[in-house]
């Protein structure tokens, strides 16, 4: 597959892996918002992210916060894309995190929906589809087991450029 240059994917924890003390949780919003801004810079036109709570929605958040941001001497437009894993999703999800999702679902460039139901492997194969199209990822990776391990080993081998925001 020819992976586009100018896209980016997302890959991190889910809310119960992320920093917990709302200091170093707004650090970090500091540092994707850094890193989304450097690749805008760079060229990145595309942002993919995996429509889960937790990392996927916050980056998500601040890449259409930046959407809003018109810069009148270079104009860039953006694209948000939303790969959703089945349909059903975010069913079992706290009423927070579900409206964060509709929400910010409803402000996406496009939404791809992989999966009518829920299969064995439709996380993985929406973890692919992102690394598949895209040259750069910026990922919260803090070395456990699980599907972000998953996609950052498979970012690794398909020679993706990993940005990765956790520290020990």
């Amino acid at each position: 597959m020819q992976k586009n240059e100018n896209t980016l994917c997302f890959s991190g924890h889910r809310s119960e892996r992320l920093p917990k003390n709302s200091e170093n949780l707004e650090n970090l919003k500091l540092r994707i918002g850094e890193e989304v801004d450097k690749a805008i810079k760079e060229g990145t036109d595309t942002f993919y992210f995996g429509a889960c709570y937790g990392f996927d929605l916050l980056c998500a958040e601040i890449v259409l916060m930046r959407k809003r941001v018109v810069h009148i001497s270079e104009p860039k437009v953006i694209k948000l894309i939303a790969v959703v894993p089945y349909e059903e999703q975010p069913k079992n999800w706290n009423e927070e995190n579900r409206e964060i999702y509709f929400t910010t679902l409803a402000q996406c460039d496009e939404v791809i929906t992989l999966n009518a139901k829920y299969h064995q492997g439709c996380f993985h194969q929406r973890n692919r589809y992102m690394v598949d199209n895209s040259s750069k990822m910026i990922c919260y990776y803090d070395g456990s087991k699980g599907g972000t391990a998953y996609t950052v080993k498979y970012a690794e081998k398909n020679k993706v450029q990993i940005i990765n925001l956790y520290e020990s």
